[in-house]
């Protein structure tokens, strides 16, 4: 009976390395390729976590100064920010907008969303982080003739755990991913290391909140463009969750789920519903630069894809648009595409933001 329990437990270990193997990619290396020139884009150097663009202004909205998980206050050194980029001039200038009359001194801002209100004013949705990793989703409206963010309101919810990402359903109603349940690095770890993720899905229709997933890590959410499909990312598991959306029962039932065998951080829906995502591919890089990302020479790879699903939205055709080890855009966490698709922006979790042409075709 030892003997079958030893040899049992050995078996259980070896599966159980091979697995946390699998999910560190260390069997994984990234190759460098553009889709045209690429340039950096001034004024944003620490962190674009987040790009939300409006097609109706031609404007992308970017946060900066992220925090990731709990550490002393003191030692944070972030500077939480919000800027602006203009599409429709080659400037390659980003433009810091200030947040007025915020109740809150900290602000940390992670992802972002944004409704645009019947009055043409765009209203961004703001995941918050404080330097103690305490959270919220903040609303602001963005003046566009004094160029300010004028803050709305502040929302805190028990249910907004360990928020990443926002997505804005209405003037006042959203969903929050949580990517896990824990706030400290070790739990954080041991979240990851044992599969027993404390994440969840939760969607606020300007009341009240309610869980529409439990007991997974989310990450990148977004809606189609006629606003009835879900997508969601399952980093750890290196899938995207394809749901439908009903907004009147505020369910979600789901469709498919499309391996990536990638790790996507944010979404970006382009105006022919594509949808978009900067991922890690090498998960084991991209931990020891989260980690550390005030070391220059630590880099994290970057791939960006494009999913162009089949009308039952059961199968993707997945493009890789860009590749970078991580020496010229590290740890991308989102792609923006503009232009027609001519045109595209990578945000970066603790750097820069890329510009990329696009001058090839995509389609085959």
């Amino acid at each position: 009976m030892l003997k079958i329990i030893l040899v049992a437990f050995l078996a259980f270990l070896v599966q159980y390395s091979f697995k946390v193997l699998l999910t560190l990619d260390v069997h994984k290396r990234t190759y460098n390729h553009r889709p045209g020139p690429c340039r950096k884009i001034e004024g944003v150097v620490n962190g674009s976590e987040d790009i939300t663009i409006s097609y109706e202004k031609n404007l992308a909205f970017i946060t900066s100064g992220l925090v990731f998980l709990h550490s002393e206050s003191s030692k944070t050194e972030n500077n939480g920010e919000m800027f602006v980029y203009d599409l429709s001039q080659r400037t390659y200038k980003a433009e810091r907008i200030p947040v007025k009359n915020l109740e809150d001194s900290e602000f940390l801002p992670h992802g972002i969303s944004h409704w645009v209100l019947k009055d043409g004013t765009v209203r961004l949705f703001v995941v918050v982080h404080s330097k103690d990793f305490k959270h919220s989703i903040v609303i602001l409206d963005y003046d566009e003739k004094n160029r300010v963010l004028n803050h709305v309101r502040t929302i805190r919810d028990d249910k907004f755990v360990r928020p990443n990402d926002v997505l804005a359903t209405g003037e006042n109603s959203f969903f929050v991913s949580n990517d896990g349940g824990c706030h400290s690095n070790i739990g954080n770890i041991l979240e990851i290391a044992t599969g027993f993720h404390k994440g969840s899905l939760v969607h606020y229709d300007g009341k009240n909140s309610h869980y529409l997933l439990e007991n997974t890590a989310t990450n990148g959410i977004i809606l189609s463009n006629d606003k009835k499909t879900l997508y969601v990312s399952f980093i750890y598991e290196e899938t995207i969750g394809v749901f439908d959306w009903n907004v009147g029962k505020q369910e979600i039932r789901e469709v498919s789920k499309i391996e990536t065998l990638t790790a996507c951080d944010n979404f970006h829906v382009d105006e022919d519903d594509n949808l978009w995502s900067a991922c890690h591919p090498v998960l084991k890089d991209a931990a020891k630069h989260l980690g550390n990302h005030k070391n220059k020479d630590l880099h994290s790879p970057t791939q960006v894809l494009r999913f162009k699903f089949s009308e039952d939205r059961k199968f993707a055709e997945i493009v890789e648009v860009f590749s970078d080890e991580g020496r010229f855009t590290s740890a991308g966490a989102v792609a923006t595409s503009f232009d027609n698709g001519k045109q595209m922006l990578i945000g970066t979790v603790f750097r820069d933001v890329t510009h990329c042409d696009i001058n090839i075709s995509l389609d085959f």
